[in-house]
């Protein structure tokens, strides 16, 4: 019975163990995510918030190799009405940085680093030469969705050896947001930002046509700035101590 006593205790500890040890693991996930989120809102707020569209450059010429002229005028005009929605949406919503557009044509090229060869585009679909991009201080914005966060959180429930499906009682989360459609910030690398950084906004695709993209723009923005308060008011409580 000792022997039994002795081995229940030692299972119970390491499982112990085990869960302190992902506990420790998740918080210094937290921090270190919570550090960048702070630099990030901090950079975007001096930088330029590049937003990609799609001008369907690729389909327009397929239709104009054929000399089908009709074909290619009714994608181009299709096109532009959507991203003038889009242009308007984020002029008369977004303040919170300084904000241009590029084709998705040209992700490679910016991906690359090669940014003298992207066109970039004013509210009014002027080509612009945006100073300061040269020194890669920007962040990337699309209509798309949110992708699976692929870093999964230990929620630290109580093992228990009696569950036989899930004995060590483990749980985790952190992909409930996959595939929403939603306005979504990524770093010049095109990787996805993460929480604590609002770096997404949700939007109905087939909503309200005049309210489709501003909506969620706005909403953007506004978390934006609260965030950014609330990080630079972090900073000055932190100096004056």
């Amino acid at each position: 019975m000792k022997v039994f006593f002795l081995f229940f205790f030692l299972i119970s500890f390491s499982l112990y163990s085990q869960e302190r040890a992902r506990i420790k693991d998740n918080i210094e996930i937290r921090k270190s995510q919570k550090k960048d989120a702070e630099k990030n809102i901090l950079k975007l707020k001096e930088a330029f918030l590049l937003i990609r569209i799609n001008l369907r450059e690729k389909e327009i010429a397929y239709y104009e190799s054929f000399h089908n002229n009709k074909g290619a005028d009714k994608v181009r005009k299709k096109q532009q009405k959507q991203n003038t929605q889009i242009l308007k949406a984020f002029q008369e919503n977004f303040d919170f940085c300084k904000a241009y557009f590029f084709s998705m044509a040209d992700s490679r090229k910016l991906f690359e680093g090669k940014i003298d060869s992207v066109k970039f585009y004013d509210f009014d679909m002027n080509l612009v030469n945006p100073y300061g991009l040269i020194s890669n201080n920007y962040f990337i914005a699309e209509f798309g969705s949110v992708e699976s966060d692929t870093t999964f959180f230990y929620k630290g429930k109580t093992p228990n050896p009696q569950n036989q499906q899930n004995p060590e009682g483990y749980s985790y989360f952190g992909d409930e947001k996959f595939s929403l459609p939603a306005l979504v910030i990524r770093n010049r690398d095109f990787i996805q930002l993460r929480d604590p950084f609002p770096y997404y906004a949700a939007y109905n695709p087939g909503g309200n046509i005049n309210k489709r993209y501003s909506n969620s723009i706005s909403k953007l923005n506004l978390r934006l700035k609260k965030y950014y308060a609330k990080v630079r008011i972090n900073l000055e409580e932190t100096h004056t101590e």
